[in-house]
C-alpha cells in the first residue's frame, strides 16, 4: 500500500495483483513461510482474507487503513481495577467510552505546570532524540524525566486501569505541535498499527474484537475550536477502507488518502480541552483533529496504554512507518511499566531507574 499515492497504469497494478493473488493462495493452502522473503512472509502471516479481497477487489485502489475489526461491546460496564474514589469511573461513563470511543476531559495538571513545562517539551522535539537517532516527537519520555512522572500520574493511569485492567504498560508516546494555521488532520482510525508499516503490526491482541488500547491525549494548551480540538465520529469503531488511487484534499503527515466515511452518518463530536486536562480514547474510533485557525501554536503530547499481556514489537529489529519517516531502530526502545506489575514479559522494557533518571543504559530482555 503506497502511502504517497498516485494513479498506476494499468500494466504496474495487473503485476502487483498477480503477486498478490499468488500470496493468497500460499495463504490459503497453509504453505510453509519460513522459506519465503521477509516482506512476502510477513503479509502472509499478518494480512487476513479480508485485507487481500479489499485490494484485489478494487484494483490496486482501495485497502484497510488497518487490520480489520470490529468492537465488540462488553454485556456489563463494570471497571476492571479498584481505584480511590476520586479517580472513579462510573457505568455511565464506562459506556460512553465503549459507544462514543472516549470520555473527558479529565482535571489533572494545573495550567501553571504545563506552561513551565512547556519550555522544555519544545526543545525536546527539536532535539535529536537518543531512542531513535535522528529529530522525532515519538518517545521522548526516555530522556525527559519529568514528562515520563507526568504520564504516570494515578489520575491517569487509575482511570486506564478500570478500563483495561490493573497493570499497564505505555508502548509509545508523542509530542504534537500544532502550528499556526495547521491543516486539519485527516479522519483516520488505528487498531493494532499494521497502517504505519503495512506489513507487521505494533501490537499483537489476542483478539482485536476486545478493548486492548487507550490513547491519553494531555492538553498543555488550551486546545480550544479555533485551535484545532480533537474531533470523534461517535459509533464508527468497524475498521474502515482507505481510497488511494488519487490525491486527497486532506491529509495525515505525509499520507494522501480518502476514509470510507462520511461525517453525515453519524454524531461528531468536537472536544475543547484545556491545559492540563487529558482525555482517553480509543483508536479504533474514526478520529481526527481539526485546523488552527488561530496565530497561536497548540501542544499536547499523548501516551498510548496496552495490559501487560500483549505483546509489541516481538523479535523485532526496526519498525517503519511509511507516513512519518523512514526505520525506527528498536535496539533503545522498550515497553515502559504504568501501574502494577509486569508477569507476562513480552516485549522489551526499559528499566525504572533508566526512566527516572532520562538515562540510558539498555534495555531488559523479555524473560525466555
Amino acid at each position: 500500500m503506497n502511502m504517497k499515492p498516485k494513479v498506476r497504469p494499468l500494466w504496474q497494478r495487473l503485476l502487483l495483483m498477480a503477486g498478490l493473488s499468488m500470496l493468497l493462495v500460499y495463504k490459503l493452502l497453509h504453505l510453509p513461510r519460513f522459506i519465503l522473503p521477509r516482506d512476502f512472509n510477513s503479509i502472509v502471516t499478518n494480512w487476513d482474507y479480508k485485507m487481500f479481497t479489499k485490494l484485489l477487489g478494487s484494483g490496486f485502489t482501495k485497502a484497510y487503513i488497518d487490520q480489520p475489526c470490529t468492537l465488540r461491546m462488553p454485556t456489563e460496564f463494570k471497571p476492571k481495577a479498584d481505584v480511590p474514589q476520586p479517580h472513579q469511573l462510573s457505568g455511565q461513563e464506562l459506556q460512553d467510552f465503549y459507544e462514543n470511543g472516549f470520555i473527558g476531559p479529565f482535571d489533572c495538571f494545573s495550567p501553571t505546570e504545563m506552561v513551565d513545562f512547556k519550555e522544555e517539551m519544545l526543545a525536546l522535539e527539536k532535539t535529536k532524540s537518543k531512542t531513535y537517532g535522528f529529530v522525532t516527537p515519538r518517545d521522548r519520555h526516555f530522556e525527559s524525566p519529568r514528562l515520563w512522572n507526568f504520564m504516570k500520574d494515578s489520575r491517569i493511569t487509575d482511570r486506564c486501569a478500570q478500563i483495561l485492567g490493573p497493570d499497564l504498560l505505555c508502548w509509545r508516546s508523542q509530542i504534537f505541535y500544532k502550528g499556526p494555521h495547521a491543516p486539519a488532520i485527516q479522519w483516520h482510525q488505528a487498531t493494532t498499527f499494521i497502517v504505519e508499516d503495512y506489513q507487521d503490526p505494533a501490537i499483537f491482541p489476542p483478539d482485536r474484537s476486545e478493548m486492548f488500547q487507550i490513547t491519553v491525549w494531555v492538553a498543555v494548551d488550551d486546545a480550544t475550536l479555533e485551535k484545532g480540538c480533537l474531533r470523534f465520529a461517535c459509533g464508527a469503531n468497524d475498521t474502515r477502507a482507505i481510497d488511494f488511487s488519487g490525491d486527497s484534499k486532506d491529509g495525515f503527515y505525509d499520507a494522501s488518502y480518502t476514509l470510507d466515511f462520511r461525517e453525515e452518518d453519524q454524531p461528531i463530536r468536537y472536544v475543547p480541552v484545556k491545559s492540563g486536562q487529558f482525555l482517553l480514547f480509543t483508536e479504533r474510533f474514526v478520529h481526527g483533529s481539526g485546523p488552527n485557525t488561530t496565530d497561536q501554536y497548540r501542544l499536547a503530547f499523548n501516551m498510548r496504554v496496552i495490559p501487560t499481556s500483549i505483546p509489541v514489537y516481538p523479535n523485532k529489529k526496526y519498525y517503519r512507518s511509511v507516513y512519518n519517516g523512514g526505520k525506527y531502530f528498536l535496539d533503545q526502545w522498550g515497553v515502559a511499566l504504568l501501574r502494577g506489575e509486569d508477569r507476562h514479559q513480552l516485549s522489551r522494557t526499559i528499566p525504572p531507574e533508566a526512566l527516572e533518571s532520562g538515562e540510558f543504559q539498555g534495555v531488559l530482555r523479555p524473560a525466555a
